[in-house]
């Protein structure tokens, strides 16, 4: 499990690049081991496609990662595209100065489910550009 926290988040074609260079083993030779095309490899490893679930049962095999690693990652991966594409949804995040959350980590806020909060903050905390750009921020949602 600590394995997994460390790639969480990190593209799944990535954590295969690194561990077949870890091994010593080529994007050709794990083609033929998994009965793949070196196309689909490659692309897996370019971040042009996902890793196929049976394919993942087959790279846990043969990379000797516990059963559900790279599924796990690939998973992982694509819940945070869609929180990150839900982020943008909304346009830019809107520049307000750390003095506002003066006790929150700005960094780690989620913009759509601390909705009212961040409003309430900025609105008791802002100055006047800070409260404009966060009542754009959240027009129409």
């Amino acid at each position: 499990m600590d394995m997994i926290k460390a790639y969480k988040g990190i593209a799944p074609g990535k954590v295969l690049s690194n561990e077949l260079k870890r091994q010593g083993m080529s994007q050709r030779k794990l083609a033929l081991e998994t009965g793949e095309h070196y196309q689909t490899i490659s692309a897996i490893i370019a971040g042009r496609r996902r890793i196929p679930l049976a394919l993942c049962v087959k790279l846990d095999s043969i990379l000797h990662f516990d059963e559900g690693f790279f599924a796990v990652i690939q998973t992982y991966y694509e819940v945070g595209k869609i929180k990150e594409d839900e982020m943008h949804a909304y346009g830019e995040i809107p520049s307000i100065r750390p003095v506002v959350f003066w006790d929150t980590d700005i960094d780690k806020l989620d913009w759509k489910s601390n909705k009212q909060f961040i409003i309430k903050r900025v609105s008791e905390r802002g100055n006047e550009s800070e409260i404009s750009a966060v009542r754009r921020y959240y027009e129409g949602s």
